[in-house]
């Protein structure tokens, strides 16, 4: 997919309080309709930065905070031109911190990621998301 996490302040370390991560996302990416548990909040430091949530679209430009609170349905979208950069904090975080170590794949260089390699499998990321707490929403076209 392109998108790097590097991670920044982990529950393991302030007794699951919260998880902070800085999220690199290429223009024309994105995370699709999602709700969780927990409270998340964006900070954008670089690029921009599109969230629906509840029906409304934010667009986030460094400096823009917003924050999502538990269940409600919300999509990310880097439209580019360059890549976004989002500084972000979940609470409690064990859950995104399990997602992300299981689904994703360690990188040498968050600056340089690797070129995506066999295509991602849908199921696999979303079944891996529903034990972790998070779930991802069909398709418009199927709900």
């Amino acid at each position: 997919m392109g998108s790097t996490l590097s991670f920044k302040d982990e529950p393991q370390d302030n007794d699951n309080a919260l998880f902070t991560f800085e999220h690199r996302m290429p223009a024309g990416s994105g995370v699709p309709p999602h709700r969780e548990s927990n409270h998340e909040a964006f900070y954008v430091l670089e690029g921009v930065l599109e969230v629906e949530a509840e029906g409304s679209r934010y667009r986030l430009q460094p400096g823009d905070f917003l924050n999502v609170r538990p269940g409600v349905v919300h999509a990310l979208h880097s439209p580019g031109p360059g890549w976004m950069r989002v500084l972000t904090t979940v609470s409690p975080g064990v859950g995104h911190v399990r997602f992300f170590s299981t689904a994703g794949e360690p990188v040498d260089d968050p600056l340089s990621p690797p070129e995506s390699g066999a295509p991602t499998d849908p199921d696999r990321v979303i079944a891996i998301a529903r034990e972790c707490g998070i779930e991802f929403l069909p398709p418009p076209s199927s709900r």
